[in-house]
């Protein structure tokens, strides 16, 4: 029988140890089924009865509980593409053929699903196929994280002074819950464990950078899914790689690696492996349109990690909004673009040397050319800082500006073009 509605209910008490989910459902005869249990539970399913008035009674009794219906995008039908052709869109879009550009894309794809998983703790999960980041009770809306995000930012002066049972952050810490659903402790006090420190909050904020770019994928599916053709997803990514087997262009990068390595950063050990010529097609149009009349072109380098580049494949390099001092990793100079010439500098962050996480064994950087324009260089650091009018960019010089690394920022997405992604190996 096919269901007409179903909706999601959660209540979030962290002093009663409440984190428990509700799911009803009536289907086109008025059956109404419920589904509950703790959060990252598979729950009981019980029968209630039959009827709209009972549908909506069974809500208004536990909406007068406290539980609060959480919005989420869904889940595709059963009628939609199956997994195996799923599996392979983002093969067949980025690799088109090239085994090497596969394999590639397949471990990107794992390394990502790892991540998700250590940084939520199992609870929340990458669909490899589709790409999709659910969270135990579904895929959530993009007004849930930017309401999430808005909470989280809260949170920090809380942290910083261990401050767990104030209600200034109990309460937002159950509303954060019913936005964006995890699985917490079974004891009573798990609140005191959820979000203890500062790396607890950088993986919050990385969550919801993840779920924010797996929306549009999630949305994009249930639509296709509707339709009644099945097939093959439509082109997300619009980007060509290839293996560069080109000496002079090796030589040349080695050459810029080289001339920007540092003995006193972490990273400085790592070699470089294969070499992958990238073009991402609204990235470069932009560029072409913008970047490419500014000037001042620089070749510099970009590091991020592994788990980062499907979704940077996909849309191209973002330029996040500040969360306070959530974000660790770089932003001294306002929400930008960061590049350097030390290349090492900017492989710590590929590394994971900055945001205090797993060292890679392997890992990545972008080279890119980047339309400094004229730079400004800072007197000062802060989220609020960008460069004076008549100036294009940021260029805060090592020992000198604020800064020990070399920093290069600028402001707008268009005045960058990725054209190499660099493996680096131990």
């Amino acid at each position: 029988m096919k269901t007409a509605e179903t909706r999601m209910y959660i209540l979030t008490d962290a002093n009663a140890n409440n984190n428990k989910f509700w799911e009803v459902s009536i289907d086109d005869a008025e059956q109404v089924v419920s589904r509950n249990g703790r959060v990252g539970a598979k729950g009981q399913t019980r029968k209630l009865g039959q009827g709209v008035v009972l549908f909506n009674r069974k809500i208004r009794e536990k909406e007068r509980k406290g539980y609060k219906q959480i919005d989420v995008v869904g889940k595709a039908p059963s009628g939609a593409a199956n997994s195996e052709v799923l599996a392979t869109a983002a093969e067949e879009q980025i690799a088109r053929g090239n085994p090497v550009i596969a394999e590639l894309v397949r471990d990107l794809a794992k390394i990502n699903k790892h991540q998700i998983l250590a940084a939520s703790g199992g609870q929340m999960d990458v669909d490899l196929g589709t790409g999709i980041i659910s969270t135990p009770l579904g895929v959530v809306t993009a007004q849930n994280i930017k309401k999430a995000r808005d909470l989280l930012q809260g949170f920090e002066r809380y942290v910083l002074k261990e401050d767990f049972d104030a209600p200034g952050f109990i309460d937002p810490l159950e509303q954060y819950l019913m936005l964006v659903p995890q699985k917490v402790g079974l004891r009573r006090g798990w609140h005191r464990d959820f979000l203890n420190d500062a790396d607890s909050l950088i993986q919050q904020s990385s969550l919801l950078d993840q779920l924010e770019s797996s929306i549009e994928i999630a949305t994009q599916r249930i639509r296709e899914a509707s339709k009644e053709a099945p097939g093959a997803p439509k082109d997300i990514f619009n980007v060509t790689m290839s293996v560069s087997e080109d000496e002079k262009v090796r030589s040349h990068i080695e050459k810029i690696y080289e001339s920007g390595r540092r003995r006193m950063h972490a990273s400085h050990k790592l070699q470089m492996a294969r070499i992958f010529d990238v073009s991402l097609g609204s990235m470069d149009k932009d560029y072409e349109a913008d970047g490419a009349t500014v000037g001042g072109i620089s070749e510099l380098w970009h590091g991020t990690r592994a788990h980062n580049l499907m979704s940077i494949l996909k849309g191209g390099l973002i330029i996040p909004k500040s969360n306070g001092s959530i974000r660790v990793t770089g932003r001294m100079f306002g929400d930008g673009l960061y590049f350097s010439d030390q290349s090492t500098k900017s492989l710590n962050y590929a590394y994971g040397y900055w945001d205090g996480g797993r060292r890679d064994d392997r890992c990545y950087m972008f080279l890119a050319d980047v339309a400094m324009g004229k730079p400004w260089h800072p007197d000062r650091t802060g989220s609020s800082v960008k460069p004076p009018k008549g100036f294009d960019s940021v260029f805060a010089r090592g020992g000198k500006d604020q800064v020990q690394n070399n920093e290069m920022i600028v402001y707008r997405t268009s005045q960058a073009r990725l054209k190499y992604l660099v493996e680096f190996k131990q």
